[in-house]
């Protein structure tokens, strides 16, 4: 047996392992969240106020109304702090980021069921009350 045989699986190993350890060590003190997509996490914290936003494979980090954050996408769904901060900081900062993740999936579905339904050849109307609940209405074109 070749030795190149035995250090190929051997260096692609320790290669993974090295990117899981970083990744982990990336995000000390995070919390978990639910989001596993990226540009969901994304448009949720601009949505939120965040500015100056860092986009890497996996990574955002960026400046937000609770201070700098980093969100680090570890076992497929991302965790989340506010640097430097206390666990309430990032407590009260994620539960924002709910809301907001919230509201913004709330908008796509409404606009998918208006396209949806111009397509089967009825309007959709969308009236939202002011605790954010949509009640939705067909009508016959």
């Amino acid at each position: 047996m070749s030795l190149e045989v035995l250090l190929i699986p051997i260096g692609i190993a320790a290669i993974a392992a090295i990117r899981e350890a970083r990744s982990t060590d990336l995000c000390e003190k995070c919390k978990s969240t639910r989001i596993k997509d990226q540009d969901l996490l994304r448009d949720a914290l601009i949505a939120m106020g965040a500015t100056r936003l860092s986009l890497g494979q996996g990574r955002i980090t960026g400046d937000s109304p609770y201070g700098r954050i980093t969100f680090q996408l570890v076992g497929g769904v991302f965790l989340g702090r506010v640097d430097g901060s206390d666990q309430d900081a990032t407590t009260s900062m994620l539960a924002a980021l709910d809301m907001s993740v919230g509201v913004l999936l709330q908008q796509r579905t409404v606009e998918s069921l208006h396209a949806r339904a111009a397509e089967m050849g009825l309007t959709l109307i969308s009236q939202t009350s002011d605790n954010g609940d949509v009640q939705l209405v067909f009508e016959q074109a």
